[in-house]
């Protein structure tokens, strides 16, 4: 059995089974018998098959916990979903993109729950007649799913209404461009490489974009997946900032890179103290490098550290998630 078709073989089966995060041997080998139907039972391998679908059924994910402060906070995500105020789009086209990449379906139910229980802890985007400041720190163990998380966290957080999303992405250009990369086909659906405004048409659809479902999702990246594609105050003019789409940055902890966009920030205050028309998320991987103030708390902060400060101020409603 050829790559190809157990790839194929294994998709059909897991829509066969259904949305299940554990089933019976029974129930896969029901789904067996309907594939070697389709392909012809000299195309499949049984076995092989089956030992793939046992291994996506059997996937044991770690419980997480939750530490909260005891600062005021006003949880508001199930009345927000039990008044519709989303169709989650975004959110159930990275599921499904994710299901098609072979993600075993209790990851994918552990990554719905907690990237839930992430948001909740935010605050609701739609509020636009407050000024809020969160800061949460998501710590998890090395190759655990981090940017699949922040990626899904990001799909969800558009769909609630997070228009502004700006990913620190470590401190070297390599780095920052894996990261826009894996958010151009987790998150925007198309090659910033070719293009950073979204259009209907175009022909350089990616991940999440190739699918058949969510063809009308529209988001915009002022930076591309190329090693240059970091900010720049030129390259922000090729998005309308006023839009309410959402818009994405993915750029390195650089002073340069972070002075330009600050600059650029206080050019859209439209003589207001700081930006209403946004609700900013922003996400810095790799939370424990560059980022943190190791000055002594009576000087000034480091540089990187005082800049991202900064850039939180420009703001009215910001959340900042260390990962």
């Amino acid at each position: 059995m050829t790559p190809e078709i157990l790839n194929q073989a294994v998709r059909i089966c897991r829509i066969r089974i259904g949305k299940m995060s554990t089933t019976t041997d029974e129930t896969i080998d029901n789904a067996i018998r309907e594939v070697e139907i389709l392909f012809g039972t000299e195309n499949i391998d049984a076995i092989r098959l089956k030992q793939e679908l046992q291994t996506i059924y059997s996937t044991q994910v770690d419980t997480f916990r939750i530490l909260v402060g005891r600062e005021r906070r006003q949880p508001w995500l199930n009345d927000f979903k039990a008044n519709g105020q989303s169709e989650w789009k975004f959110w159930n086209r990275y599921k499904e993109y994710l299901e098609d990449k072979g993600f075993a379906p209790r990851i994918i139910e552990n990554l719905d729950i907690l990237t839930d229980k992430i948001l909740d802890n935010m605050f609701n985007p739609k509020l636009n007649d407050i000024q809020l400041s969160k800061k949460g720190l998501v710590v998890g163990q090395v190759q655990s799913g981090k940017t699949a998380n922040y990626t899904g966290l990001i799909c969800k957080a558009a769909d609630a209404g997070f228009n502004f999303i700006i990913v620190l992405a470590g401190i070297h250009n390599n780095l920052r461009s894996q990261t826009q990369t894996r958010l151009d086909e987790g998150f925007l659906g198309f090659d910033t490489q070719f293009e950073r405004v979204y259009a209907e048409n175009a022909q350089n659809k990616i991940g999440v974009g190739c699918g058949t479902s969510y063809r009308d999702l529209v988001a915009h990246s002022i930076t591309t997946s190329r090693e240059s594609g970091d900010f720049t105050k030129n390259a922000a003019g090729i998005v309308n900032f006023n839009t309410s789409d959402p818009i994405l940055l993915v750029i390195k902890k650089n002073v340069a890179v972070l002075r330009r966009l600050y600059a650029w920030l206080q050019t859209q205050t439209q003589n207001e103290e700081r930006i209403n028309s946004k609700s900013v998320l922003i996400i810095d991987d790799e939370a424990d490098n560059a980022s943190i103030n190791t000055n002594d708390r009576n000087l000034n902060p480091t540089r990187i550290n005082g800049l991202i400060r900064k850039i939180v101020q420009q703001f009215n409603r910001t959340a900042y998630l260390g990962y």
